[in-house]
């Protein structure tokens, strides 16, 4: 392979140098500002509406601001109440947090709770859905669609 070295500077003034910057500059701030264009005027929205809330918000507003809040508290499905995180959120919620403590904290109860409901199960019809969960296993398996490798 043959390297090949240019002096620039043998060709380009500063001031072409600069203008090149300059060009070169623009054009990446115009690219940046035509792909980020919607987050950029959401983000300045949020911006003055944070600024208008804080600019009304007086002694009354926080009785106002704690209904509301208990109000969208009692409506929350347990799916925001209790849901992981996810590609957006990095850190998992308190009620997460605290679901996934719980459900820890309880697994002593549960497993005792599952056994004394086999142990309250008659031989046969243990057997009996034992041999339904199996045979549903085997017929998904058969009827499966075919994996094509590639």
């Amino acid at each position: 392979m043959t390297d090949i070295t240019i002096n620039i500077d043998e060709y380009l003034s500063d001031e072409e140098k600069r203008q090149i910057a300059r060009e070169e500059f623009r054009a990446a701030c115009a690219h940046r500002s035509d792909t980020d264009f919607e987050r950029i005027l959401s983000n300045a929205a949020y911006d003055l509406v944070r600024k208008e809330v804080d600019d009304a918000f007086d002694g009354g507003m926080v009785d106002t601001v704690r209904a509301n809040a208990l109000k969208v508290i009692r409506e929350l499905s347990s799916f925001t109440v209790f849901n992981r995180p996810n590609a957006w959120d990095n850190e998992a919620c308190k009620g997460w947090t605290y679901l996934q403590e719980a459900i820890e904290a309880a697994k002593p109860a549960i497993a005792e709770r599952v056994l004394a409901i086999i142990a309250e199960m008659d031989g046969d019809d243990l057997r009996g859905r034992l041999d339904g969960l199996i045979g549903d296993v085997i017929v998904s398996k058969l009827t499966a669609p075919a994996k094509v490798e590639a």
